[in-house]
């Protein structure tokens, strides 16, 4: 960690760890994470969202219309295709039909089923339908896995 600070320094910033940092005006705020474990990734986005939430607020709006960005695309046994995304602005519901885009153009599917995980649990864990809450309708801000037929 030392070094990370110390390379920070040698560019003209002053760095600390993120729960150490009580002026983010002038000092960059590092968030230790790992590409393995996933460990720090929670911080991380807590910390962005911290931010924006207080330095932003004021060009922060809601837009009715459906905004999603997709994490991830994956097969689950018991579910089929599922689609990890962040609803950021809209209303998902069940039943609605969607396009995402694919590697060999637009694909058009409906949503057959919206799962959030148990609250308080690990995103990382693999969903299960039987531990996942099953929801008609999503408003924003929400992480989501979109079952599709």
């Amino acid at each position: 960690m030392e070094k990370t600070i110390v390379a920070f320094a040698e560019q003209g910033l002053n760095a600390v760890l993120y729960y150490d940092n009580k002026n983010l005006g002038r000092n960059v705020s590092l968030v230790p994470t790992s590409a393995i474990t996933g460990e720090g990734v929670p911080d991380m986005i807590m910390l962005l969202v911290n931010l924006t939430q207080q330095r932003m607020n004021d060009r922060l709006m809601y837009l009715s219309e459906l905004e999603c960005t997709v994490l991830e695309v994956k097969v689950i046994e018991g579910l089929g295709t599922t689609i990890d995304v962040v609803l950021s602005n809209g209303i998902l519901r069940e039943g609605d039909k969607i396009v995402v885009c694919g590697l060999n153009g637009p694909i058009v599917t409906q949503v057959r089923a919206l799962l959030t995980p148990q609250p308080l649990r690990e995103l990382r864990i693999k969903v299960r339908p039987n531990s996942a809450i099953c929801l008609s309708t999503l408003i924003t801000p929400l992480l989501v896995c979109l079952c599709s037929p």
